[in-house]
């Protein structure tokens, strides 16, 4: 979907209201930059630097009456339907550079010579200024983002060639100010459009209101008109009762929404097509195609469910010209029906595969074809799986359920137009159905158990954590966790699972011999964080074992903080509180922020093993750069996935302490973990 998200780029509606928040913002803006320029040229007492500070103030002074008279001409012009916003929009940007070029040219001209309290004096006014032109500019984020960073980048990189050495620590706090800056700018700029969204979306919902309303007095007017003919043409009341038993008929056939057929009468009609094709012995070939929408669900949660309609009754309307209809018994049968939510059927004679690629591409370019709702251009694509008559099955509901099955493959893969069936996916399918049964009982029956994997303190030489990985043995067949816990999480089963997993490390940590009694790590997905009984299932686990909090971990990816970020914030602080450890796992392989991980309650932070693939530069630096983050906020680094003696060393000089891979160890059984400490202490 194609969003408007600055000034640069904004519909003529919304441009017009950035302007005035723009304008209406800089006034005040433009008195107080004015008051720190003349601060910081005339407030301090540098004879050599006055008369470079005097000309660089009036050159200020002279853009910036320029820019007040061009507001307030601006505000009042605007409310003119002919005022051209374009004119008005370069004429603010370039008032916005001149000021931010003067910003930065103060920087590089005065900056490496300023002493003591004039240094800090000017940080806090950038800084300020900076902190504040998110706000006042938040209208436009480019705008915002070039201002703030005039402000404090070239005050931040002259600070280093200062001779006070404080002056670059400052200059560092400027440099990750900027960064924290780059952030706000963004969200502010969010904010700013999701709010022109809203209201845009809020008039067109008022104009389909009125149409609805329109649409609702016409049907009323209808049914008084219907009902004066009944009454006067009351003679006539049994061919009346034949015509109304037709029309429910067609209702009862017929979806509401898109005016195609509905399940219960698509089924009947294809039933009776492959009936009388087996019948007739004619050997005609049909494809059953299922189209699902790819994308629709965002539609529903971002728009609404009225917007959702209207894209539904569009791709209906587009999926009607593929639709060919066929006439059996002198009754022609629907070929096409919506099966429910976002989801189509459509049946096709065809010829060869080469005329049903060609079918297949063509749908897929109507769908992909934007569609325009509300002042909104929403762009779907559809996943669509193919099951073919008589090749695959001869029977309705097979051929269907097959359909079916290869869409939900074309929709995880993604590969192709469209995925035929073929037994394979059969049996895959029926693969997932048997892992999906077995979750169900795997703890009743005693399948799951947990292996260890310690995580070692390269200074000391000992273990520091080990972490509890479960493992399931299903059917005489061990499951790879990479399987099975997916599945667990989609079906909601990693709930029950997961504090099974919790009671159980926790009861085995707390049986390790004295000398192997570092924590246990123990992962937690984001739906047992976000489960209400989360806390007390912990308080559970520690009660019960005895377990000390201190050597507890509990390891989360920090793509939790995107789902429910309030929610997630208050249980790891609840967490944190009872002195239990939190740990960041395969950081910075999903949505990392310096915001984000402001909001979170964490310990510890664990380097994914993709950065140590190759270990090029670039994965040194970003290990480098995790381990000073993780610094900054008290927290220890761990390097999962060590396989090979140079991996290690790299990771030594870089001074990440704490190493856990296969190099070291691999996972083993709870009983196995004694002698394993024992042949590692003694080097062996």
């Amino acid at each position: 979907m194609n969003r408007h998200t600055d000034i640069f780029n904004s519909t003529k509606i919304d441009t017009r209201a950035r302007l005035r928040l723009l304008y209406g913002n800089a006034i005040g803006g433009l008195f107080v930059t004015l008051l720190c320029m003349s601060v910081l040229c005339f407030a301090f007492d540098t004879p050599e630097q006055q008369r470079s500070k005097t000309i660089i103030f009036f050159v200020f002074l002279t853009v910036h009456s320029l820019r007040l008279i061009d507001n307030i001409w601006t505000l009042r012009q605007s409310q003119k339907t002919n005022f051209n916003l374009t004119t008005a929009v370069w004429r603010f940007s370039i008032g916005v550079v001149l000021n931010s070029s003067i910003w930065a040219s103060y920087s590089v001209l005065f900056v490496p010579t300023m002493q003591n309290i004039e240094i800090t004096v000017t940080a806090v006014i950038m800084s300020a200024l900076a902190g504040g032109a998110i706000t006042v500019l938040a209208a436009s984020t480019r705008l915002s983002l070039v201002y703030m960073s005039s402000l404090i980048l070239p005050f931040s990189i002259m600070g280093f060639y200062s001779e006070f050495e404080y002056f670059h620590y400052i200059s560092f706090l400027g440099i990750s100010f900027w960064f924290v800056m780059l952030v706000s700018a963004g969200q502010a700029g969010k904010f700013i459009s999701e709010t022109l969204s809203l209201k845009n979306q809020n008039a067109s919902l008022l104009d389909l209101m009125n149409i609805e309303k329109q649409e609702v007095e016409r049907i009323n007017n209808q049914l008084i008109t219907v009902n004066e003919q009944l009454d006067r043409y009351n003679h006539t009341l049994e061919s009346e009762v034949e015509k109304r038993t037709e029309e429910i008929y067609r209702l009862s056939n017929i979806d509401s929404l898109t005016s195609l057929a509905n399940r219960s009468a698509f089924l009947k009609s294809l039933k009776k097509i492959l009936q009388q094709s087996i019948n007739s012995g004619l050997n005609k070939h049909y494809a059953l195609l299922f189209i699902d929408l790819d994308g629709f669900k965002d539609v529903n949660d971002g728009f609404g469910h009225k917007i959702g309609d209207a894209v539904l009754s569009e791709i209906a309307y587009r999926l009607k010209q593929y639709e060919v209809v066929i006439d059996i018994d002198d009754r022609k049968d629907i070929m096409l029906c919506r099966w429910g939510g976002d989801e189509f059927l459509l049946l096709r004679l065809f010829e060869d595969d080469t005329t049903l690629d060609t079918l297949i591409e063509n749908i897929q370019q109507s769908v992909l074809e934007p569609i325009g709702v509300a002042s909104n251009n929403i762009t779907l694509g559809a996943s669509i799986g193919i099951a073919k008559f008589p090749l695959d099955s001869v029977d309705a509901h097979e051929l269907i359920q097959y359909a079916d099955i290869s869409m939900y493959h074309h929709k995880k893969h993604g590969e192709g137009q469209a995925t035929y069936f073929s037994p394979s996916l059969f049996i895959e399918f029926q693969h997932d159905q048997v892992i999906r049964d077995g979750l169900k009982y795997a703890l009743a029956k005693n399948e799951l158990s947990l292996f260890y994997q310690p995580i070692i303190d390269i200074e000391t030489n000992k273990p520091w954590a080990i972490e509890a990985l479960a493992r399931w043995w299903h059917n005489d067949q061990s499951v790879s966790a990479c399987e099975f816990i997916p599945m667990a999480e989609k079906s909601g089963r990693i709930v029950e699972i997961g504090a099974w997993v919790l009671h159980q490390a926790c009861q085995d940590a707390v049986q390790w011999p004295c000398e192997l009694a570092p924590a246990v790590s123990v992962n937690v997905s984001s739906l047992q964080l976000l489960d209400a009984d989360f806390i007390a299932v912990i308080n559970r686990a520690l009660s019960d074992s005895g377990l000390a909090p201190n050597r507890l971990h509990l390891e989360i990816t920090e793509s939790v903080m995107l789902e429910n970020g309030e929610l997630a914030s208050s249980q790891l602080k609840a967490i944190t509180d009872k002195g239990i450890h939190i740990s960041i796992d395969d950081f910075g392989t999903g949505f990392s922020s310096l915001n984000q991980l402001q909001t979170m309650s964490f310990d510890i932070i664990k380097i994914d093993r993709s950065f140590l693939q190759g270990l090029s530069q670039k994965d040194l630096t970003i290990i480098a750069a995790t381990k000073l983050i993780a610094d900054e906020f008290d927290a220890k680094t761990v390097a999962e996935g060590i396989e090979t003696e140079s991996e290690l060393m790299s990771l030594k000089a870089l001074g990440i302490r704490y190493i856990q891979g296969y190099l070291l160890a691999k996972p083993m059984a709870n009983e196995m973990l004694h002698d394993w400490v024992k042949r590692f202490s003694d080097g062996k």
